[in-house]
């Protein structure tokens, strides 16, 4: 059973780090070298990037603090594991709000293109900023005011499940099926909009709406795949000790983040080769 652990651990170690290096490295490559072409209908999927970086630098201390505490009970510090899984749940909320809204903002530009060059950019980023810390506010009530979460967990406590209540439990992953039934509903539209009518109409999606559109694609399809379809399973798997299965849970999710941050890196990579092999042919 340690051996399992160890081994998972280490594994979402490694998956954690290079999650972080490419991020880092995308975000560095947009706005400091200027490696990437900067497109301002994606500056939502920017700010993703960001949270992104932050939510696995959260995620590999986590990491860390429980590969300590199996090495030896010396590291364990009463209340750090709700101290780190707070932080932790509230960026994977903030990122959730926001693939919702990247989502609601690709449907909007393929199926009203016109409103949305003409009123997008009268929008402020601010707007959404307030939308997602308003959802944030509404997290930490559930938190700790309606399902009354305190900082008290017990000393041996190193998993999710024992640092938060039952019913926070209960709205976290209702929160996170909500999210992704709206993701999938805007994603088979976005679908259908990127195959089907552009196939038989015969004309051509504009490319910086559709590669923004595939990225929220994409996050979807993680989202399912790697997070609510291994969460829903585990909910009803009896019997398991629930230290493993939270590392295993831990340890799909991060690989689900590691195939969508190397998709996207190779995806917006060859965006550059390809607008400077445009600018070539032009000149």
């Amino acid at each position: 059973m340690l051996l399992i652990a160890v081994l998972t651990t280490l594994i979402s170690i490694l998956f954690a780090i290079t999650i972080c290096y490419l991020n880092f490295l995308l975000l560095i490559s947009i706005f400091w070298r200027k490696r990437i072409p900067v497109n301002l209908h994606m500056m939502l999927t920017y700010c993703r990037f960001g949270v992104d970086l932050v939510y696995t630098i959260v995620l590999l201390i986590l990491k860390i603090y429980y590969m300590l505490t199996r090495i030896s009970n010396d590291f364990i510090i009463k209340n750090l594991y709700f101290l780190l899984v707070f932080p932790a749940a509230s960026i994977g909320n903030i990122r959730s709000v926001l693939t919702f809204l990247i989502a609601l903002e690709r449907v909007i530009a393929i199926y009203f293109p016109i409103f949305f060059h003409i009123y997008r950019q009268k929008l402020p980023n601010f707007v959404f900023l307030l939308i997602i810390l308003s959802s944030e506010l509404f997290n930490q009530y559930m938190l700790f005011g309606y399902c009354g979460n305190v900082l008290e967990t017990p000393l041996e406590c190193v998993n999710y499940f024992c640092a938060v209540n039952s019913c926070y439990y209960r709205y976290w992953f209702s929160h996170q099926q909500i999210v992704c039934f709206l993701n999938g509903a805007f994603s088979v539209v976005l679908f259908l909009r990127l195959t089907f009518w552009s196939y038989f109409s015969g004309t051509e999606t504009n490319k910086d709406i559709s590669r923004a559109t595939r990225i929220a694609l994409l996050d979807f399809f993680i989202m399912l795949f790697f997070n609510i379809i291994p969460l829903y399973i585990s909910s009803h798997i009896t019997g398991v000790n629930l230290e493993i299965l939270g590392l295993f849970i831990v340890l799909i999710k991060t690989f689900g983040f590691l195939v969508e941050g190397l998709i996207t890196y190779r995806f917006l990579f060859n965006l550059k080769i390809d607008s400077v092999n445009e600018a070539t042919v032009v000149s």
